[in-house]
């Protein structure tokens, strides 16, 4: 699977070392690949040298020097967005730099793959947010829009990039990929997400504190520098069978570390009489004490000066607020649109997802609400359905703290993360751990591992839905084998699975995973996502907290057969009850009994055709239930018993369920 010899950092080497050499001739000659076939029609390369209404000589001098204009002359798949004469002028003047002239190679290079995406992505088929594929330099691009008044008087919303470039012509097609015309050269930022909170004034006050607790070396992690993997896996890709279809499988070049910060404005702490760093560490000493009360019952306020400690609770209220992954537009925190108008039952639940956060066995939950058709927010750790905020299971509606873009202006990007504003205090608080988590928490397997995230890999959407992103080893998983593939699906509305995506496993997989934390000690019932078929295996699950001494849990899950054709589920629709809700009830605790659930009726199989729960395909198992602390790390070990090459597995959600919600027979939805 994995090319031993030549990686794909080795050969970026040799490339380079090679260009070094060839511009030695000429500073500004192109650099030819000479590996691929030539096109006879219009490519990227024509099309910008062809081209009479915007003028793109200077983009051609940069791409000539960068040495990749021989690359757009030929084979390949780009989305390239194309930055006119003015917008290089403009570029030069806000940057005094005189000439392109002055332009030096790297800072050639850094332009070219920022604005150049190996994919084809028509900005007209893409929702806001986050583009679905990296750009070159492994970044995310953000579609967004701004009203623009025409010549005619009419209003139109148009497209930009990172906020700051509009596409003044799109989705132009040439045939080795799509030209995006833009007004200015998109500015990706080089600085860590660190300096980008320092420069920002508005939230001064939160800096201070992440400075005082240490967090500055942390957060300017980048490149895992250990991360290897062979050229042919990450660019020639591999064929995979999944779910009765071909996968085209390419695994991610190179790790990188990325992180999400949100962060209260000034504004926000001065409503809460909040005005210095003392009063800020106060406040999270009252907050901290309470939420973790057995510990500093022990430890008193031995710790709340010693700032570097990860018992202070300054240091765990910062902490909270970080999300060890990046995530480029407040829409991509849930999965896509067209996924939440086709698969999820809104006026049943929000959309929601589970991240683990930075700070230590700590989550949040993070939802978006809609009306339909309509963006209304999204939020931390609120409880509620919908834009009227409906109670869940008799409980109270609670807002939680809403997500906010920064400013256009300011910064928000730094080449590790990403910075956001909250719109009130972001706590780990006693009541956020004991009351509003206090429930059903379905996790995305696809939010499991950072890597899945910062890749861009969770939600990603292509021409061929039928693609996937390969990873070696992200992390939270362990193998004991490396006899298998994992790859995560790109996210279509006709996948049969939770957010239209999953994790896949294909081989004689033997894997371990660091599982969620759950938010207060008690007992919970861990259950996981069941697709029954043919192709797939029988599975052994292991559940504990020590690594090397998991215990069995139960008899192998035989994912060889729907719940309906399982004896050991005896899965039957609700129309065979005719109506009575009494006996339904009764069947689902029976089947609880046994194990098993049926899949949840929030969630439907593919654009509103048929909800989860009426679909025998799917059903959930509980794995084990258990006293679980919330302090501890636990681990799931998923073992096929059935050898098998080409045995598969759809890795598709997993859920954390208390007792006070289990025992309340409750979960339908």
């Amino acid at each position: 699977m994995f090319r031993s010899g030549v990686t794909y950092k080795l050969a970026l080497k040799v490339f380079a070392a090679v260009v070094a050499m060839l511009m030695t001739i000429s500073c500004w000659d192109e650099v030819h690949p000479g590996t691929y076939y030539t096109f006879t029609g219009q490519t990227v390369a024509s099309y910008l040298e062809q081209d009479t209404v915007y003028g793109f000589s200077s983009f051609i001098k940069v791409l000539k020097r960068a040495g990749v204009w021989g690359e757009l002359e030929t084979y390949g798949t780009f989305t390239c967005f194309a930055p006119t004469d003015e917008a290089f002028d403009k570029y030069l003047k806000s940057r005094n730099i005189s000439s392109l002239d002055s332009l030096t190679y790297d800072q050639c290079d850094t332009i070219c793959r920022t604005h150049l995406i190996n994919s084809v992505l028509f900005l007209t088929d893409q929702s806001e947010g986050g583009l679905p594929s990296v750009n070159q330099l492994n970044r995310f691009l953000v579609l967004g829009y701004v009203a623009d008044t025409l010549e005619n008087g009419i209003i139109k919303a148009r497209p930009t990039i990172n906020r700051d470039s509009r596409v003044i012509e799109d989705d132009d097609t040439v045939q080795n990929g799509v030209v995006q015309v833009v007004s200015d050269v998109i500015n990706v930022s080089g600085e860590y997400i660190y300096d980008i909170v320092k420069a920002n004034p508005r939230v001064s006050l939160f800096f201070e504190a992440m400075h005082l607790v240490g967090l500055e070396d942390s957060l300017q992690k980048w490149h895992d520098k250990s991360y290897t993997i062979g050229f042919d896996s990450a660019y020639t890709g591999l064929k995979k069978q999944g779910g009765g279809s071909t996968y085209t499988i390419k695994y991610v070049p190179e790790r990188n570390y990325g992180f999400t910060v949100f962060a209260e404005p000034n504004e926000v702490y001065a409503s809460h009489n909040i005005n210095s760093i003392q009063e800020l560490a106060e406040y999270a000493n009252n907050v901290y004490h309470l939420a973790y009360q057995a510990e500093y019952d022990t430890l008193g306020s031995k710790y709340d000066t010693i700032w570097h400690d990860r018992r202070c609770p300054l240091r765990r209220f910062v902490e909270y607020h970080i999300l060890p992954f990046s995530i480029p537009s407040i829409v991509n925190f849930n999965c896509r649109e067209d996924i939440i108008d086709a698969k999820v039952e809104t006026t049943l639940i929000d959309a929601e997802d589970y991240f683990e956060a930075y700070l230590p066995h700590s989550i949040m939950r993070i939802s978006r609400v809609k009306n339909p058709g309509t963006y209304n927010g999204v939020f931390i750790n609120r409880r509620g359905v919908g834009p009227d905020g409906k109670g869940e299971l008799g409980r109270s509606f609670y807002r939680g703290v809403k997500i906010v873009e920064v400013e256009e202006g300011a910064a928000n990007e730094g080449c590790n993360g990403y910075l956001f504003y909250v719109d009130d205090i972001l706590e780990y608080s006693d009541f956020i751990r004991n009351n509003i988590l206090d429930r059903r928490l379905r996790i995305d397997c696809c939010t499991l591992s950072p890597d899945f995230l910062t890749s861009g890999a969770r939600q990603k959407k292509t021409d061929d839905n039928y693609e996937g992103v390969g990873f070696k080893q992200p992390t939270n998983f362990y193998s004991y084998n490396s006899d298998y593939c994992m790859w995560v699906r790109s996210a279509f509305v006709a996948n049969i699975s939770y957010q239209g995506d999953g994790v896949d496993l294909q081989g004689n997989y033997d894997i371990m995973l660091k599982l969620p934390p759950v938010p207060h000690d008690g007992t919970w019932e861990l259950r996981l996502s069941y697709r029954g078929s043919a192709g797939c295996g029988v599975v052994q699950n292991f559940v504990g907290d020590d690594p090397l001494r998991l215990m069995p849990c139960g008899i192998p899950t035989d994912l060889r057969y729907s719940a309906y054709e399982n004896p050991n589920i005896r899965w039957k629709n609700d129309s065979d009850f005719n109506g009575d809700t009494i006996a339904i009830d009764a069947y689902d605790k029976a089947m609880h009994n046994r194990g098993y659930m049926k899949g949840p009726d929030s969630h439907w199989t593919s654009d509103k055709a048929e909800k989860f729960r009426d679909y025998s395909l799917i059903a959930r198992r509980v794995i084990t239930t258990d006293y679980f602390k919330a302090n501890k790390d636990y681990y799931l070990r998923m073992r096929l018993v059935l050898e098998n090459p080409n045995a598969e597995m759809n890795f598709d959600y997993m859920e954390w369920c208390p007792k006070s919600i289990f025992s309340m027979n409750e979960d339908k939805h």
